[in-house]
């Protein structure tokens, strides 16, 4: 009887044991699997916290709930998966994000992510076009040769002129003999966005930092052989500036007072009623008297000596000695506008 109850016993210690060694296999090979199942990254697809700054992987290999995601996706290569680099395909805002505004970020098709530098382009050609991460792209002004579209046409030599440009286009708003600012930001200009000048004073088809050449002193001062860098110009051209005189092709550059624009003397000073005509350098146009030197080309009687698209037509009184009040160019065109360096 004894030895009969010591077998029990017996048995049912080996049957504990027993029990406890699998359930310990259990647990072991349960942590193992939860260990491998977070090293492929299957925590991180659960709670989407995958990228570059949580230090956690996405998933690969032979999970199977990547597996699903990814079917008919092209295959990580070996050398991704032994380096760590993180698949981007299951959050790519988020993995692929380099918190860079110089940049589109994407996640290709191999979930790779893909960072393309965009292209900061303001077609100013007086602008600086530069990308700075933090704020996107950042457009500096720049010097752009005295003309407005970035292009000389007279004087172009800019070693020899550095402070003078012929500046050919349209300018649709009258007047240059008062001065003016710029009307249409300065988009005019034969090689700019707006080449007939529409909506643009004169003063538009001047860069910044340069200006319509006020006088024909200025022109001197600022040229040192007058208008000879207009030859350089295309033929037929007129390069205005807003000089103007008291009439008969003189202009207003003495020192005598009280002229008007019928006056036709030598010595007139510069005042609101010498309007008569407009002066400048070029190739076209009639020849001014010597009181007009270093210029050497104007536009005579309501313009008549300027070849389309100049014009000086008005319907008002007064308009054969008021040129300078009148005149517009509306195409690129015969020329343009003198600027000269503030």
């Amino acid at each position: 009887m004894r030895q009969a109850q010591q077998s029990i016993a017996l048995t049912k210690v080996r049957t504990l044991r027993d029990a406890k060694h699998r359930i310990y296999t259990a647990v072991l090979t349960f942590e193992v699997l939860i260990m491998r199942w977070i090293a492929l990254g299957g925590f991180c697809l659960v709670l989407g916290a995958c990228g570059a700054r949580s230090g956690l992987r996405a998933p690969l290999g032979d999970v199977s709930a990547t597996d699903a995601v990814q079917q008919d996706v092209p295959d990580r290569d070996a050398s991704d998966l032994d380096a760590g680099v993180m698949d981007c395909r299951p959050n790519p805002r988020v993995l692929c994000d380099d918190g860079s505004l110089c940049t589109t970020d994407g996640c290709n098709a191999m979930g790779l992510c893909e960072h393309t530098p965009i292209v900061c382009e303001d077609m100013d050609p007086c602008t600086q076009n530069t990308c700075v991460s933090d704020t996107g792209c950042v457009f500096s002004r720049v010097e752009c040769g005295g003309c407005a579209d970035g292009v000389r046409e007279a004087f172009r030599d800019r070693q020899r002129y550095p402070d003078i440009a012929g500046c050919a286009g349209g300018f649709s708003l009258q007047g240059l003999a008062r001065e003016t600012s710029p009307t249409c930001a300065r988009g005019a200009g034969n090689d700019g966005p707006n080449p007939n000048g529409v909506g643009c004073s004169a003063s538009d088809l001047c860069a910044a930092g340069f200006h319509v050449c006020r006088s024909s002193r200025e022109v001197a001062v600022r040229s040192f052989n007058g208008c000879d860098g207009a030859t350089d110009g295309p033929p037929d051209s007129f390069w205005a500036t807003r000089q103007t005189g008291p009439g008969c092709g003189e202009c207003a550059t003495g020192m005598a007072a009280g002229c008007s624009a019928r006056d036709c003397r030598t010595d007139c000073a510069p005042n609101n009623d010498t309007t008569n005509d407009i002066f400048g350098c070029g190739s076209q146009g009639a020849l001014p008297r010597q009181s007009c030197a270093p210029l050497n080309r104007f536009g005579s009687n309501l313009c008549g000596a300027l070849s389309q698209p100049w014009t000086c037509a008005s319907n008002e009184a007064g308009a054969d000695v008021r040129e300078s009040e009148f005149i517009r160019k509306p195409g690129p065109g015969g020329g343009g506008i003198l600027c000269c360096r503030d």
